[in-house]
């Protein structure tokens, strides 16, 4: 079977194959899978390997998991997407070890959903602030509002070059305080107190052009 010819795999295949045999190459539950035939029948693109490793591996990848995401249901729609990454991934490669190769896979997987999940809240941090003193939040800096983004941008000239670089970075590039802070020089305690200001000042600004009532 050529990888055009491969059955496309999902989510839902992977959630329901621990209720139903994808054939007879597949153990039954309590039997020892052998790590080279889950990669034999991974190589020979069969699904029953998919549920072979599904049935050996699922446990350790929710444990790995676990380790570093708080929500239980994080980590069970990312150890799906690990048993994917690993059909998807062999062939070509081919592990020596099929525990540690396993492991690895769920660890980056959840590195990048606790990152994601960082980023979510970092945004929504970012949405709260600037609700103080931009009324249309951050899609201002999407460009639908351009009034208001032309204000903004008339706003921004008033500043010092290092202010102008500090609201940026935080509102823009959505960094975090204690790294705008560092790309400016200044304390973190100071640059958070600089924000304040500047957004209380951005306000008055946007207030004296009709965007908030007096």
């Amino acid at each position: 079977m050529t990888r055009c010819d491969e059955p496309v795999l999902s989510r839902d295949y992977i959630t329901e194959a621990g209720k139903a045999r994808a054939n007879k190459n597949l153990p039954k539950r309590g039997d020892k899978v052998d790590d080279r035939k889950i990669i034999a029948l991974l190589n020979a693109r069969e699904q029953s390997g998919l549920s072979a490793l599904k049935q050996k591996y699922e446990r350790l990848i929710l444990k790995v998991m676990r380790g570093i995401l708080n929500s239980p249901q994080d980590a069970e729609e990312c150890a799906n997407d690990v048993l994917l990454d690993v059909w998807n991934r062999i062939p070509p490669d081919e592990p020596a070890d099929l525990t540690a190769y396993v492991c690895k896979i769920a660890r980056r997987r959840s590195i990048d959903r606790f990152r994601y999940n960082t980023a979510e809240c970092r945004n929504q941090a970012l949405l709260t602030e600037l609700s103080e003193c931009i009324p249309s939040g951050i899609e201002v800096w999407e460009g639908d509002c351009g009034e208001l983004s032309k204000l903004l941008s008339e706003w921004l000239n008033t500043l010092s070059k290092n202010l102008q670089r500090l609201f940026t970075l935080r509102y823009f590039f959505g960094e975090s305080v204690k790294n705008a802070a560092r790309e400016c020089k200044l304390s973190e305690t100071a640059a958070s107190s600089a924000l304040l200001r500047l957004r209380a000042k951005l306000k008055d600004f946007l207030t004296e052009r009709g965007y908030f009532d007096d």
